[in-house]
């Protein structure tokens, strides 16, 4: 018996057999555990995740979802605790065995039961589980260790010319993490001048040297240098040929920047500890001066509005905490890359780099002002303070420092002498952008509680037949005053403020309820394509929200079709297949959406739990050249020996339609079939569409 102290282990037993799931939960509870049940495997999937039980018993036979699926679908929705798997079976062979732990079981135990037996291994079990759950800890926390401290562990094979190591090692090389890489890829991001320092560590490795320290810098996708300092000791077989280099990695960016203390002290602020303005006037120009990509880049400078009257109420010691406590926050709020300076009594500055466009600017922008305008608590009080803020663009306004901190200046003071609490681009026009980004954002937050989000759904047809097989949701913003706003203005709102969470989730909802009611109405073969954004895909409760409205619903699960982008289901491969195993245990139907706009190898396309591919409208576009033809027939012939079902977007004529249809493409989407729309008029689309 159990220890009434401590709060009993809760046991989940799935069993068909009703006089079997009752004796065993009767038994259990006899030796003080906590027992719910389920009667099958699907029902079971859903109670393990609502209840996240201790331990877990199940026969293998069982109908819906057999024991063997059900464990592969929890060991697929799990992403950091294991729990134990006990299963009940009658079968003794040896595959049937095999199966049970290829599936993921812990144990198995074979009928009909010793009741004392069962208790034991329970007993048993749930004491393993809790020693591996503490293991698991310490290697989550030294995890933590190397990711706060810029590590990772890495190893080459030589023999195979492979390298592999932990996740934060190929972050630091700006590779994807997958299997087949080898040294020369591990190693494409660094500069070309430094690689020569990487031959020559091999070189001396091969002539003997077992030990390797060398440093050199990894241009990274956002654009930014890293500095990485690397180790490495060599293993020779005994012909004194290298086996393999096992080392470590560690970014030393930080470090490489950190200057003697007296340089430091003539470059830095010494109440803020801030680089000061000659510090940011010569981090501006040598930045300027090594931009051969004309990337876009901004300064921003700014003060504190009605500065003199707050440090006199204040008094210089409030004052001075203020100043400290806006430069630490200045510094949390801001990029990795970009570089923050005080550069007198209550003026600031800030250099933006490598931003994409102007738009990804202007978000940015509103996040700052944001920050920024939050209040801080000064001896006990809450102080809100507001600021005049300049902006001046690289290279639109100037091409290099002296001109550009001047245009900044001069914004600055236009948003001090228009009363200031606001920002000025030095051009007006662009100013007015900002501005407009900023009051579609404060719509936004209120655009799903008035109603104003809409889903709309674009036609999907059979290839061969042009019978409608489904739709894809598509996500409008119907402004009360603005029509309707483009998904490309909003969409990037939501991303950065974290409002397409629940957007995402009205979506996925609406567009279930609205394919089930096309069931309803004779229409059973339609499938519903639902996107999912980046933010969506790696939110905790994904598999529940997802669960969730598979059980509330009519419609069955394989007609949702969940989509994510080629880029996104490569950001972290091995994760995300584990929760692409997870969607599909649930029952969904799985698609990778603007298919070959990203990075994908043909070895993790083939791993991933996917029914389509989605081929994007920039392909189709180009049908009418030699080369849009053979990018096309490539990615169907790919798809089709992968048995892999092929949608083609953005179709417009007759021609794009003829050559798919000729090149075994499955489904059609596009313009020419339909336009996106809302729900009454696809509902009145399929009826006239059907009558064709």
């Amino acid at each position: 018996m159990l220890s009434t102290t401590a709060n009993p282990p809760l046991i989940l037993v799935i069993e068909d057999d009703p006089v079997t799931r009752l004796t065993v939960s009767k038994v259990l509870r006899h030796y003080g555990y906590q027992v719910i049940d389920a009667k099958n495997g699907r029902e079971g999937f859903s109670s393990y995740i609502e209840n996240k039980p201790n331990l877990i018993l199940l026969d293998a036979m069982m109908p819906e979802m057999n024991g063997y699926e059900a464990i592969k679908a929890i060991r697929n929705y799990e992403l950091e605790h294991s729990v134990p798997i006990l299963m009940l079976t009658s079968l003794e062979d040896t595959e049937s065995i095999e199966l049970a732990f290829d599936s993921g079981a812990t144990d198995f135990i074979t009928k009909p039961l010793n009741w004392e037996l069962l208790a034991q291994r329970v007993k048993y079990a749930l004491r393993s589980s809790e020693i591996e759950e503490k293991l698991r800890r310490s290697q989550s926390q030294l995890i933590f260790a190397q990711k706060l401290a810029k590590l990772g562990y890495w190893e080459w094979d030589a023999t195979t010319d492979e390298v592999s190591g932990s996740e934060s090692a190929f972050a630091l090389f700006g590779i994807p993490k997958q299997t087949g890489i080898s040294l020369e890829q591990f190693l494409s991001n660094i500069l070309p001048k430094d690689k020569p320092i990487i031959q020559q560590a091999i070189a001396e490795a091969g002539q003997g040297q077992s030990h390797i320290q060398i440093s050199f810098r990894i241009l990274q996708h956002d654009g930014n240098l890293t500095h990485i300092e690397c180790l490495g000791e060599v293993t020779f077989d005994r012909d004194n040929q290298i086996i393999k280099i096992t080392g470590s990695a560690q970014d030393i960016s930080r470090l490489h920047k950190a200057e003697s203390l007296i340089q430091y002290q003539s470059q830095h602020d010494s109440l803020t500890e801030l680089p000061n303005r000659a510090s940011f006037t010569a981090t501006v120009n040598e930045y300027l001066t090594n931009q051969s990509s004309q990337r876009l880049s901004a300064v921003i400078i700014f003060d504190i509005d009605r500065f003199k009257q707050i440090n006199e109420n204040l008094g210089q010691e409030q004052g001075d905490q203020l100043l400290t406590s806006l430069a630490q926050r200045l510094s949390r709020i801001t990029r990795e890359g970009d570089f923050v300076a005080r550069l007198g009594s209550d003026e600031f500055a800030v250099l933006i780099t490598n931003l994409q466009s102007q738009h990804e600017l202007n978000l940015l922008l509103n996040r700052f002002s944001q920050d920024l305008n939050a209040p801080f608590i000064i001896d006990q009080k809450e102080l809100f303070i507001s600021y005049s803020i300049g902006i001046s663009i690289f290279p639109d306004d100037a091409d290099n420092s002296e001109i550009l901190l001047k245009n900044a200046n001069i914004a600055r003071t236009t948003a001090k002498s228009r009363g200031g609490n606001q920002f000025i681009f030095y051009k007006p026009e662009l100013n007015d952008n900002a501005q407009d980004i900023l009051a579609l954002e404060n719509d936004l937050r209120r655009a799903l509680q008035n109603n104003e989000i809409e889903v709309f759904y674009q036609p999907q047809v059979d290839a061969n037949t042009l019978v409608p097989t489904g739709s894809e949701a598509l996500v409008r913003w119907r402004h009360p005053s603005r029509g309707i706003i483009p998904p490309g203005i909003f969409i990037p709102i939501a991303e950065s403020t974290g409002m397409i969470i629940e957007i995402g989730k009205f979506v996925l909802e609406t567009a279930v309820k609205d394919t089930e009611t096309w069931h309803s109405l004779g229409y059973s073969e339609l499938h519903i394509g639902i996107n999912l954004s980046s933010r969506q895909f790696t939110q905790s409760n994904l598999m529940e929200l997802v669960q969730h409205v598979v059980t509330n619903t009519t419609l069955p699960a394989h007609f949702i079709d969940l989509e994510i982008t080629e880029s996104l289901a490569m950001s972290n491969a091995e994760t995300n297949i584990n929760i692409l195993n997870g969607l599909k245990a649930i029952g969904a139907s799985l698609s990778i959406d603007d298919f070959g706009t990203g990075y994908s190898s043909l070895a993790y396309l083939h791993s991933f739990p996917i029914d389509t591919i989605k081929i994007d409208r920039s392909f189709v576009i180009n049908l009418d050249t030699k080369e849009g033809q053979a990018i096309a027939k490539t990615i169907l012939a790919m798809a089709d020996s992968l048995k892999l079902s092929v949608v083609a977007e953005g179709i417009e004529t007759k021609e794009q339609q003829a050559f798919l249809q000729s090149h075994n493409c499955n489904i059609l989407q596009g313009y020419k079939f339909g336009k996106p729309m809302p729900k009454d008029e696809f509902t009145v689309w399929l009826q006239k569409y059907n009558t064709l």
